[in-house]
Parts: C-alpha cells; sequence; structure tokens
C-alpha cells in the first residue's frame, strides 16, 4: 500500500511455499491476504495495519477496523503499527490521554479479540532524544478461532538498530520442541465415567509383588499408571470421534421430527444419545478447569470456552522463549533447559563452608519443646490424622512426576488408606526409605511482567503427593507447638498469629517517629533466594538448640534432605538432580521450618540487645523497645540512631549469612531515618548499602505512611481491578461466571488493605464501579442493561439479593475485629496500642483526636457502634463504662435509666471506680426523688450480686452463640434488614449458577421482554412475535399460545397444572407438594422456562426457522436431563431424566397432528378467541423471524 506523504506504506510478502493466496484486499489503513497453510490446509486472513498518528485520523482508522474484521467469517490476525496505547504502563514518561485508549480497547473487546503476548521488552517506539518516551504502538491481536489454533503463540521482539520502531516475530509455537511421550496425568473428569472407578479399584486391589510396603506401594502406583497411560491412549480419540458422531445422530433425530412422529426406537436412541452427550461435555469442562486453575467450578454453567481461553493465556505467560546471561541471550528449548537446570543445580548445591557456628550449650534464652511435647511430635501416626492431611490439601493442584494429584488419594481412600498407613508404620520405625518418594518437578513462575533473567522467575516445586502426606502430616503436629518455639515477633503461617499483626505494630512505629520525632532507623531486608539457601546443617542446629528429640530431627532430615528434582522448560522437564540445600517452595513443611530457621536472627539481635551492642526503638511504648519483625523471608529491623550500633548491627547480619546461608541484598534494601538521623541519612545508605526508602512503600501489600492515605495511594487496587478485567475473557462467561468471579476475585481484592484501613467514599465508588459493570458487562465496553440497583445486588440472598458483598460493611467489619481481639487478647500489637493511645483509661473511654494514626482513626469511628453489639463479663471492672456498656441485663444503663444517666457527674465512669467504694461512687448534679429515687434503688438491687475479682474483664460478642467475633455475624446484622425473601429456595436447587440468576430475574419481573425493554427507552414494537399480543413476561412464559402448549404437554406427562402467574408460579402453586418433590419439580420449571427464553431468542435474533413447540420441548429436557448429573442423590437423577423422557414422548405424540385436538379448548382457556385458529396452528408448527427485533441484554 503507497504512503501518505513520509507514512502510512504497507508491504506485505507472503511465502508462496508455504501458503496459497486465496484474496487480496486493501483499505486506507490495512492490506489484507486471504491465505491457505499448504501443510494442513488451514484457512486464515492476515492483516497488516498502520494506524494514523495523526489524532483527526484515527477514528476513521478504528471505524474501518471494526467495518472490516466484524464481515470475518475466517480465523483472522491482525499487525502492526496501531499508534494507538491501550493502558498507561504502555508509556514510559509523561501525561496518558485514555480518549483513544478506551475507544481501542472497546474495539477489541466488541471483536472479541486476543493481544498475543510480548516476551523480553516492554515498549516497541522511542522517542528522539537522548532521554526518549518510550511507548507501545506495535502489537499483535488474534481473534479467539484463530487463538485455538495456535494457542501458544508468542511476540517476539528483535533489535531496533536505527529505527524508532522494534521489528515483532509472531511465533505461532507450532514448531516448538515436543517431547517424547506426554507425562502422565490422572484426570479428574474420567472419574464420571460409568465403571472408572471400579476399573481402579480394581487395578489396586489386585496382587502386587514387594517385599515391603514401599515397594508394593510403588509396584501399585506404577501398574496403574501403566494401565491408565494404555486406557487413555484409546479412548481420546475415540472421544473425539463419539462427541462428533452424537451431535451429527441428535441433529439428524431433530430434523426427522420436525416432518414425522418419531418411532418408539428412534425416541429410545434419542434418549441414550443425549444422556452420552451430557457425559462426555461435563468431562470436557473438567479437564479444561483442571488445565485453567481457576479456583471455582461452575457446575453445569458450560464455561468450557472460558476455561480453554484462561488454559492458554497461563500457558503463553509462563511460555520462555529467551533469557539473558553474561554471555548473551539463549534462546531455544534444548539451550534454555541447559541454561535453567545448570543455574539451579548451583543455587541447590553444596554451600560453603561456615568459619563460624553457634555455641548449642547457651540456650537459656531460647524457648525449649518439652519432653511431653516431644512425645506427642514423634506418637505413632494415626488413621485419622493422615486421612485430615490428604483432606486438607487443595484441590486442582498440579501433580508430582507420578502424575497422581491430592483429588486420586480423597475420591479412593478407603481403597488406598491401608497401603499408605503401611508406610506411615516404617516411618515412624524409621524403615522407609523416603527418597524413593521424594521426587519433584519445579515450575517457574515470573515474579515481573517481562521476566527477562532467570533470577526473576520463583521456582515452585511440584513435589509427588505420596510425599507431600508426609511433610503435611508433620506439618500438622509441629504447628500445634510453633508458637511456644517461634519469636513472636515471627507472623508468617504461625497458627493463632495474624499477618496483619507486623503490619500493625510496623504502621504505628512509623507514625510515632515521625509525629513526636523521635530519633530511630528503620531496616527494610531483601533476603536472595531466602527459601533456596537455607543450610540443612543450620536447620538441624536450630532444630537441636530448641530442645527438638534426636528421633523428630531425622525424620526433618528425612524430608528436607535427598531429594531430587527435575527443572520444568516449556512443558519439558529436564534431569533429576539431587539438591544439597535450601527448602523448596511447593512443600507443606517448608514455610514453618523456615520460620524456625529465621527466628535464630530474632535470637542474635536480641543477644546483641542485652549485652548492650544495639538498641530498638520506641521503648517507651514496648518494654526494651522493638527492634525485628518478621513475615516469613519480609524482614524489618529497628534501630535506635547510633552508628555505632548500626556497624554492629551490619556485623550481625553477616554472621548470620555465614550461619544460615541466607543472603542479603543490600543493594535492594532500603534506611528509612528519623528525627536527628535524618541528617546522617547518607551515613547510613553508606555502612549498609543500600538505597534511602521513599514513602509510602509497602510492607505485606500494605502501603506504609505517617500520613493518612490518599485516594491516589489506592490506586494500586482500582489497577489490580482492572488488569483482572482486561485478562478475563468474561464474554464466554454466564451471569453466573460473573457472579462467582466477582465474589470470589474482584471482591476479595481489595480486603487485604480493607482489613487495616478504613476506605475512603471515593475509593468505594469506583471499586463499586468495576464490580457492577463487571457483573452486568463482564469485560465487554458496551453498555448493558442494569436490571436492579446494585444496593439490592448486595443483600444476602435470603434478603431477595445475589450475596454480592458490601464493601463498605465489609470494612467496618474487619476493622471491628480488631477492636474485639484488642478487648480480649494479649500479644505484642495489643501492647503497643495500649500504651500509645490508652494509657490509664480503657477501650471504651478513650476518644479519638486528630494526630491518631490513619489505622487508630478508623477504628475510633466504628468503636461505639461494635461495643453496643457486645457485653462485658466483669471481672475486676477496669475495662467496662458504668452507664455506656453493657455488663448486667440487654442494654446499658444509660439506655435502660436515661433520667439518671443525664444528670449524673461522671457519665463516662468505669465499673471499677464506681464499685469501688460502699455506697457506689456515683454522684448526681441534682438530688434523687421520686421516680429517679426509684429507678436508683432498682439500679443499685441490680448490681448487688456482682462480684468484682482480679483479671481483666472480656468482652463477649452478642450476635453470636459462642460469644466469640465473627465477621460474617456484624456483617448480616449491618446490612439493611429486608423481609426474608420467599423465593430463596430458588438458591437450594441443584442448577447451574446462570440458572437460578435467570430465575431471580423472572421472580422481580425484569426479564428483558418487551414491555420492560420499552420502559428502558427502547423503541419498537412491544408485540408478540407468535400471537401479537403485548409481550409482557406473563404473556411470553405463561399466557401466550405457545407457552401454553408447552405447558398442557407437561400436564399431560406429569399431571402438573400451568400456573396461573409468575408470582403464582413462586408462591403458592406447589405448596401441597413434599419439599423434596418440589425442588426436582423446579429444575424441571427452571428448564421449561430457561428454554423458552432461549428458543424465542433464537428465532428473533438467529432468524432460525424450527418447530417452536418442539423445539422448546427438546431443548428443555436436554438441559433437564443434563441437570439430572448436577443431583447428588441417585433416586433424583432417575426421577429428572424418567420427567425429560416422559415430556418428550408426549409432544411427539401430540406433533403427529395432535395440535388440533388441544388448541380449541387451549384457546378458550386462555382467552384467544379472537384470533384465528388456522394463523395459530399454522405458525405453531413452523416459525420464522424476520429478526428486527430490540437486544435482550
Amino acid at each position: 500500500m503507497a504512503p501518505h506523504g513520509r507514512s502510512g506504506g504497507i508491504l506485505l510478502g507472503v511465502d508462496l511455499n508455504v501458503f496459497d493466496i486465496g484474496a487480496i484486499d486493501e483499505g486506507d489503513f490495512y492490506v489484507k491476504f486471504t491465505l491457505r497453510c499448504k501443510t494442513d490446509g488451514f484457512k486464515f486472513v492476515l492483516y497488516s495495519v498502520y494506524g494514523p498518528a495523526q489524532l483527526q485520523n484515527k477514528q476513521a482508522f478504528l471505524a474501518e477496523l471494526v467495518n472490516t474484521c466484524s464481515k470475518e467469517t475466517l480465523p483472522y490476525l491482525i499487525g502492526g503499527d496501531f499508534n494507538i496505547m491501550r493502558r498507561p504502563e504502555e508509556k514510559s514518561s509523561g501525561d496518558f490521554d485514555f480518549k483513544w485508549p478506551t475507544l481501542f480497547n472497546a474495539v477489541i473487546e466488541s471483536l472479541d479479540l486476543k493481544e498475543i503476548a510480548m516476551s523480553g521488552r516492554q515498549y516497541t517506539w522511542a522517542g528522539p532524544g537522548d532521554n526518549p518516551t518510550f511507548e507501545k504502538l506495535d502489537r499483535v491481536l488474534v481473534s479467539t478461532d484463530w487463538e485455538d489454533k495456535f494457542p501458544r503463540s508468542m511476540v517476539e521482539p528483535r533489535d531496533r538498530n536505527i529505527s524508532d520502531h522494534t521489528p515483532l516475530v509472531l511465533n505461532t509455537g507450532a514448531s516448538t520442541h515436543q517431547t517424547e511421550q506426554r507425562p502422565f496425568k490422572f484426570e479428574r473428569g474420567r472419574l464420571i465415567r460409568d465403571g472408572f472407578y471400579d476399573m481402579v479399584v480394581n487395578i489396586w486391589q489386585s496382587e502386587s509383588s514387594g517385599s515391603s510396603p514401599l515397594e508394593r506401594w510403588q509396584n501399585k502406583i506404577r501398574r496403574l499408571r501403566q494401565h491408565l497411560r494404555g486406557w487413555a491412549k484409546h479412548t481420546v480419540g475415540a472421544y473425539r470421534k463419539e462427541k462428533k458422531s452424537l451431535l451429527a445422530l441428535l441433529d439428524n433425530l431433530d430434523k426427522k421430527a420436525e416432518n414425522a412422529p418419531l418411532s418408539d426406537q428412534d425416541i429410545n436412541l434419542k434418549h441414550y444419545l443425549k444422556e452420552r452427550l451430557v457425559l462426555l461435555l461435563r468431562e470436557e469442562e473438567i479437564k479444561w478447569y483442571e488445565r485453567a486453575k481457576v479456583k471455582t467450578l461452575l457446575e453445569g454453567d458450560d464455561n468450557t470456552r472460558f476455561f480453554h481461553l484462561v488454559a492458554n493465556g497461563k500457558h503463553r505467560k509462563h511460555h520462555i522463549y529467551k533469557l539473558e546471561n553474561d554471555q548473551g541471550v539463549v534462546v531455544g528449548d534444548d539451550h534454555l533447559k541447559s541454561h535453567i537446570t545448570q543455574y539451579y543445580k548451583d543455587l541447590f548445591g553444596t554451600p560453603d563452608a561456615s568459619e563460624i557456628t553457634l555455641m548449642e550449650d547457651q540456650i537459656l534464652d531460647i524457648p525449649q519443646v518439652s519432653p511431653e511435647e516431644n512425645d506427642v511430635l514423634i506418637s505413632a501416626f494415626t488413621e485419622s490424622e493422615v486421612r485430615t492431611a490428604v483432606f486438607q490439601m487443595e484441590h486442582n493442584k498440579a501433580p508430582g512426576p507420578d502424575g497422581f494429584p491430592i483429588e486420586f488419594y480423597q475420591v479412593f481412600w478407603n481403597v488406598i488408606k491401608d497401603d499408605l498407613m503401611a508406610l506411615f508404620s516404617d516411618f515412624h520405625r524409621e524403615d522407609l526409605n523416603l527418597y524413593s518418594l521424594n521426587f519433584g518437578i519445579i515450575t517457574l513462575i515470573p515474579k515481573v511482567q517481562v521476566a527477562t533473567k532467570i533470577q526473576q522467575y520463583r521456582p515452585i516445586c511440584v513435589l509427588n503427593v505420596s510425599f507431600k502426606i508426609f511433610t503435611k502430616v508433620a506439618t500438622n503436629r509441629l504447628n500445634n507447638l510453633a508458637k511456644t518455639v517461634v519469636s513472636p515477633t515471627q507472623t508468617a503461617f504461625m497458627p493463632g498469629r495474624n499477618i496483619m499483626e507486623g503490619v500493625v505494630i510496623l504502621h504505628e512505629t512509623i507514625h510515632e517517629l515521625h509525629t513526636k520525632k523521635r530519633n530511630g532507623v528503620i531496616f527494610k531486608i531483601d533476603f536472595e533466594k531466602a527459601y533456596d539457601k537455607v543450610k540443612w546443617s543450620f536447620l538441624q542446629q536450630t532444630l537441636r538448640m530448641k530442645g527438638f528429640s534426636p528421633k523428630w530431627c531425622r525424620w526433618i532430615e528425612g524430608m528436607v534432605t535427598g531429594g531430587s528434582v527435575g527443572i520444568k522448560v516449556n512443558d519439558d522437564s529436564g534431569p533429576y538432580f539431587q539438591t544439597k540445600r535450601g527448602l523448596r517452595q511447593g512443600d507443606p513443611m517448608s514455610p514453618i521450618l523456615f520460620n524456625i530457621v529465621a527466628d535464630m536472627l530474632a535470637l542474635l539481635i536480641n543477644r546483641a540487645k542485652a549485652d548492650g551492642q544495639i538498641r530498638g526503638v520506641i521503648p517507651h511504648l514496648l518494654d526494651d523497645g522493638l527492634s525485628i519483625l518478621q513475615y516469613a523471608d519480609d524482614t524489618i529491623i529497628f534501630l535506635d540512631h547510633d552508628l555505632e550500633q548500626a556497624k554492629n548491627l551490619k556485623l550481625l547480619l553477616c554472621a548470620f549469612e555465614q550461619l544460615s546461608g541466607l543472603k542479603i541484598n543490600f543493594h535492594k534494601s532500603e534506611i528509612f531515618c528519623y528525627g536527628v538521623a535524618k541528617e546522617m541519612e547518607e551515613s547510613y545508605t553508606d555502612l549498609f548499602g543500600c538505597n534511602a526508602g521513599e514513602y509510602p512503600f509497602r510492607y505485606l501489600g500494605i502501603p506504609m505512611h505517617h500520613r493518612q492515605l490518599l485516594n491516589s495511594d489506592w490506586r494500586k487496587v482500582e489497577e489490580r481491578f482492572e488488569k483482572k478485567l482486561s485478562c478475563w475473557k468474561a464474554k464466554h462467561l454466564s451471569y453466573g461466571g460473573h457472579l462467582v468471579l466477582l465474589n470470589s476475585v474482584l471482591s476479595s481484592l481489595p480486603i487485604f488493605m480493607m482489613s487495616f484501613f478504613e476506605v475512603p467514599k471515593g475509593v468505594l465508588k469506583n471499586l463499586n464501579h468495576y464490580r457492577s459493570r463487571f457483573f452486568w458487562q463482564g469485560s465487554s465496553e458496551k453498555y448493558k442493561y442494569r436490571l436492579a440497583k446494585w444496593d439490592i445486588l448486595c443483600r444476602p440472598k435470603d434478603q431477595g439479593g445475589l450475596g454480592i458483598l458490601d464493601l463498605q460493611l465489609q470494612n467496618k467489619c474487619l476493622l471491628a475485629k480488631w477492636l474485639v481481639n484488642l478487648l480480649n487478647t494479649d500479644g505484642l500489637w495489643q501492647t503497643l496500642l495500649t500504651n500509645k493511645y490508652l494509657r490509664t483509661k480503657s477501650l471504651t473511654q478513650v476518644k479519638g483526636n486528630p494526630f491518631d494514626s490513619h489505622f487508630w482513626k478508623g477504628l475510633m469511628h466504628i468503636k461505639d457502634e461494635v461495643l453496643a453489639k457486645g457485653s462485658f463479663d466483669i471481672k475486676d471492672g477496669n475495662k467496662t463504662r458504668f452507664w455506656d456498656d453493657t455488663w448486667v441485663g440487654d442494654v446499658p444503663f444509660k439506655v435502660k435509666y436515661p433520667s439518671l444517666y443525664n444528670i449524673v457527674r461522671d457519665p463516662h465512669a468505669t465499673v471499677a471506680k464506681v464499685m469501688a467504694t460502699s455506697p457506689l461512687n456515683v454522684s448526681f448534679r441534682r438530688a434523687l426523688v421520686d421516680n429517679k429515687l426509684v429507678e436508683w434503688h432498682d439500679l443499685v438491687a441490680q448490681i448487688a450480686q456482682v462480684e468484682m475479682v482480679e483479671g481483666s474483664d472480656t468482652f463477649r460478642w452478642n450476635l453470636t452463640k459462642s460469644g466469640l467475633y465473627s465477621v460474617r455475624s456484624l456483617y448480616l446484622h449491618l446490612i439493611d434488614t429486608q423481609p426474608p425473601f420467599r423465593h430463596k429456595m430458588i438458591w437450594k436447587l441443584k442448577i447451574p449458577l446462570k440458572i437460578k440468576i435467570f430465575l431471580w430475574f423472572l421472580q422481580r419481573g425484569v426479564v428483558l421482554t418487551k414491555d420492560n425493554l420499552t420502559r428502558k427507552n427502547w423503541k419498537g414494537s412491544q408485540k408478540c412475535c407468535g400471537c401479537n399480543s403485548d409481550e409482557t413476561i406473563q404473556h411470553l412464559f405463561l399466557d401466550c399460545p405457545y407457552a401454553s402448549l408447552v405447558w398442557r404437554i407437561i400436564f399431560f406427562a406429569t399431571g402438573l397444572t400451568q400456573p396461573r402467574s409468575i408470582s403464582h408460579m413462586f408462591g403458592t402453586w406447589l405448596s401441597n407438594q413434599y419439599k423434596k418433590i418440589r425442588n426436582l419439580i423446579w429444575v424441571g420449571v427452571a428448564a421449561v422456562c430457561w428454554a423458552i427464553w432461549r428458543c424465542w431468542n433464537d428465532i428473533i435474533f438467529k432468524k432460525i426457522k424450527v418447530n417452536l413447540i418442539l423445539h422448546v420441548i427438546f431443548r428443555g429436557t436436554y438441559w433437564l436431563r443434563f441437570w439430572a448429573q448436577l443431583q447428588r442423590d441417585e433416586q433424583a437423577k432417575s426421577v429428572l431424566s424418567l420427567m425429560s423422557k416422559n415430556i418428550e414422548m408426549i409432544a411427539l405424540q401430540l406433533s403427529n397432528g395432535g395440535w388440533k385436538h388441544i388448541y380449541p379448548r387451549l384457546l378458550r382457556i386462555n382467552g384467544y378467541d379472537c384470533i384465528a385458529k388456522a394463523k395459530l396452528e399454522k405458525k405453531a408448527l413452523s416459525f420464522e423471524s424476520n429478526g428486527k427485533e430490540a437486544s435482550r441484554e
């Protein structure tokens, strides 16, 4: 294509040895080739585009793109210089104009395009000058069917040389290295196949040779794997052929039924074909669910397409095309595998010998494991605790090298438990060689958006589940006493400790140092490959010094050492090698063992403090000052301002490196100085070789600042929303899929920060905008009708909502937990807050002030509201206010006796102060007479039996039976209480979630029939396409002759009469049925209503020509048969299957001239005498619309 001046020209070439050219087309901004691949006959369309740089031409470019691509029927890809960015991170500096990116993203979404990720570079264009602006203007977009053909595609950048643009190469992944044999994997979807479970049981229980439990176990696993591999090899091809054959046969039967009644043989065949197809489709959905690693499976919700796209996207993200090293660039799978394997061999190799060691007899300051605790640790293993460990392990995780995931152990627990317990018995006697099970595959997960070096990947070791069960059982035992042997400053993976406790301490310390202008230094340490560098000898030394028994130490040594791992690179695993150090990420025991190792740093710092070598900060708030906080390898060290002491700390850290094997990245660590120390900040940074930190900095994902966070500081949370929405192909999800992802992912994204800070209203508004848009529109930019207000959606399901989380209320409930814990528990953070804010007062007495921290202000805003939901159990009375708090009866005295409260001199006095004397230490501004005197005597009588004892008052939560606080109890109490939802049985039905939501829409009367569309300013005919009456919900689903005929067929098949109205349907219609039968009938009703809705939409929008009645009946019974598989009770499955067969049989019999026998009566019953019967009969048998109708979305 010729250029316009000095820009806009396109040169597109094709290798005719590889492709045949079918057609060539040219537009103002593109050149298009229709190509056919000579090797496999694959046809696709290739667009090369050159977007205009001039703003006035961009709209024309996007319009041309939409007009051209929307007409494509073949798979296609579009590549070139679009001259438009998509998001702010695609520009290195300068202002970002959202106008064109927003339109561009809307175009991409409307065409359902996917951008192929680019590896190794962030930008594709460089501006002029020595410090140019970089932007991403070039990209490759593909249609979803093109992605299906080449799911492993990746865009690879090349060197720019003197050009301002980076050349891009699209690698389809079709010619990448293939393994000789795909690794075996136990497919969960096969469990639903008839006979599969019994086949596995028979193979496992058949006679197995072996002189030990381990040999017999390995022989059984090996034999089962070999059998399943061969079985799968023969069934995969047969599955595809069977599915194709089933679809073809069903299509032929449908066509046959439209012209003549089906014979009994054909009907039985159709039933069998549908039941078989349902199972195959369900298995396919489970397969892609496993590959997508999506947390929640939407049963029966038909999300296979979504799972497929997610799985492909994750595969592309984890694919490594090249890596940089000191010698240059490594490319090619074999070279990459060699390079990566050698890197990890060196990383996990023998550590350097340490020149220093700890004196193991110096243990007076180290908490010890008691003899009784050691006896519990090494006691015999029970079947119950092993089973608990097995069923605690998370579903849908990749299996180890043997291919058997945790689901195999859970499903076949009763079959394999005896063999597994025999292994544990040998292990307890120390007769089991765990090395035979201790194998793992290391999978590399990128830690940054564009990973170019192997150091930028996180190695996650996927171990054999048979080995992980041993470490999981041991971890459960160790967790029971972890708190006694690990310092309270360590909060990671510790039962009873909260990740946020360290955040509270750090936040309040920063606030105290800044606002009180106190001297101090905060050192934020970055460990290099922390888990991977732990010395095993130091781990053993630490265990011995903490008092663990020799047998337990040997068990731990057997689990940690001797493991063999291979590195998985682009679906191919390298050779196995033995590790010599490190704790594998992916082993259940690694976190607690790392805590035990890292705890020795806290020990060394405490010893240095005791010797006067270093001092902590805020000693006026915490005894001996605060010196260290740890969350696994996230470590913060606090130091009083003193350069000499800083040198001592540097020496101590270097010693810890030698001891433990851990290495500190001083150049990635940060220093924060306060008070006078700020003037010597450069001296501190030079000493530690680190940078001076900037605010806000993040600790455990929470932004830390001495001031209150601004709305702009919450931008990271909003960006995470945007990122999630941009990568989800929600167009392929139903409302049910939207709801699940919204509740399980979107609503949980801000929870971490919401549990610490009070969220600004502006931020909440933005987050609710994202969530509302996602529920109604998915990831589409196209506006869709909102069928209910957002506050209604946020109601609990039993109050007529969809159960979407109300973030503002959840924020309040999460903060309330801190208040309750502050009242009832003891710990480091409680001591800090008490000394900082309460001093001599109780929490009930303290008030907020403008100089409080952001965290404390949030607590003070909700304090009175939270305390009103509980009562105090009195001991010494110092925490409880006599008048304001509930401690006798159900309400505070200020509520019960307001006339006394209004004249008391000290309304906020504590119970301890009031009851310190006899008579009570209470004075009033006026003398008590008449009713007031009576009330006072009544009050005194109520508290006469209260006895003061030693100890602190405890706060009892009145919204739970146990008296313990729960976030859920407060949330349900605070949310606007609505009358109980009469139709909450909708949510109990075993049907897909999208159908439940459809029924919810139907019950609320918001389904987009034409009358509802008109209320939303749609312009068009309100008449029903079938009978020319006004189209309403009542009409479409019940009163229309077509709907009435469907209900009449159901009556003949089941004896179920037609409901009079939608309100009758959801009201008393089935009240005389047993609950179990009523729920099964509702499954059928859901299938009928959904079929009516979908069939009418097919006719209107897809312009199909069908026998409408049979179309509704067959589609409804298909879904009914599909949903029968979701029922847990076998009898329920049989009832629904029989119901679908009877309905189909009656429909087919009536279709053979039977309409005329029931139509006249049908018309009289429903009042359609004015409509010509002949016209109706003609339309009932064959219907074709003109397609000129409104969108139902």
